[in-house]
């Protein structure tokens, strides 16, 4: 018998698309085989060495939490130690002690044993600290040692996925005709791959936005400190400060308002991202008449001056209110969205691909399966 044609529209018989499908898996089965071989094997890699980077991550907190806990102790150690030493060697202390009859001596003797249990008990508390950093430190060690190969078996892994894609690519990439369901998937695939790099776009901007916001507020706080360091000068000014606090003061306000003008700009920068940033109130930095203020300086022009300066002080206070209690909280939760879209989008992604390769996995099965030689009947 022939080889099968199938026939077009048109009717025409044209060599079929599953045949040319069959050599290329028969041609690649034993890579197949291997790549798919190797990802059994290897799978464990990736969640596992997540779980070891976390586990370091806390036996590194420990240390540091215990770091501290064994500065604290060794000073109270120290502190012990040299009361007891102070107190055991004390001739003066034991010889008011014997005058005292057998009470004193008595009374000195526990005195003595309370310092001494007191360094003992720090002595022991401090000890006890050490060794467990050093089990901590022979963990992260062991940790380490297991990261090391967790990391080589994850690169296996993800060598053998990316051969094992192209290789699918290679073979499945357009329309596949002899494969049914597999163009549909391929296409889900796509589109998933579109929506995860959507959506980690759309977290790097919501990042970049916050980033920015909380930027602004921190200025916005300094400029805060900067207008109560120029309020202070001018009450100052007011009860005969002279001139150099009123540049002082003038120092403090331009200090205040460079800070503003920059947090502005970074508000800016925020709302070409995000169009949900809302711009501050009104900011003035009012930074008086020199010729007045200076020049001609009395309680009269320090006064009004100090009414420009509680203005321009509410204001930077309304705008750090701003971004504390609204801006930058809805801006965290945009950002805490944006990487919950991330992992589904992710996820539906790894689903669909996985899905893919499962029915291409299938179509190598199913070849080999076909190439098995009839079974024998006698």
């Amino acid at each position: 018998m022939g080889r099968k044609k199938d026939r077009t529209k048109t009717g025409k018989s044209t060599p079929t698309m599953s045949s040319q499908l069959t050599t290329a898996l028969r041609a690649a089965s034993d890579r197949n085989t291997a790549l798919l071989t190797t990802l059994s094997q290897t799978a464990y890699a990736p969640p596992s060495l997540k779980q070891n980077l976390a586990y370091l991550d806390d036996l590194a907190r420990q240390i540091a939490q215990l770091d501290r806990e064994l500065k604290k102790f060794h000073e109270i150690t120290e502190d012990e130690r040299k009361d007891h030493v102070k107190y055991r060697d004390s001739t003066v202390k034991r010889f008011m002690h014997r005058l005292g009859g057998s009470r004193g001596v008595e009374k000195f003797e526990t005195k003595r044993e309370k310092e001494e249990r007191e360094f003992l008990d720090a002595w022991q508390r401090e000890r006890e600290a050490r060794e467990a950093r050093a089990e901590l430190v022979v963990a992260v060690k062991k940790a380490k040692e297991d990261g090391e190969k967790l990391k080589q078996e994850k690169e296996k892994y993800e060598t053998a996925q990316r051969e094992l894609d192209q290789l699918y690519a290679e073979i499945f990439e357009g329309v596949t005709p002899g494969l049914p369901g597999e163009d549909a998937l391929e296409e889900q695939v796509k589109q998933a791959r579109g929506g995860f790099e959507e959506a980690q776009t759309g977290r790097g901007r919501e990042a970049h936005a916050l980033e920015a916001v909380e930027t602004a507020l921190g200025m916005l706080r300094q400029a805060r400190a900067d207008m109560a360091d120029a309020h202070d000068m001018s009450r100052w000014d007011m009860w005969g400060g002279g001139t150099f606090v009123d540049l002082m003061e003038r120092d403090a306000l331009s200090k205040a308002q460079n800070q503003v003008t920059q947090a502005l700009r970074h508000m800016d920068d925020a709302r070409k991202v995000q169009a949900l940033i809302q711009p501050l109130d009104a900011i003035n930095i009012d930074q008086g008449h020199f010729i007045s203020d200076v020049m001609f300086d009395s309680i009269f022009t320090d006064m009004a001056q100090n009414d420009r300066i509680k203005a321009s002080e509410a204001q930077v206070e309304r705008a750090v209110a701003q971004l504390e209690k609204t801006q930058v909280p809805e801006q965290q939760e945009r950002v805490r969205r944006s990487k919950t879209e991330v992992l589904l989008a992710g996820q539906r992604l790894e689903s669909a691909r996985m899905e893919l390769q499962r029915i291409r996995a299938e179509a190598f099965e199913k070849l080999a399966g076909d190439d098995q030689p009839p079974e024998y009947s006698g």
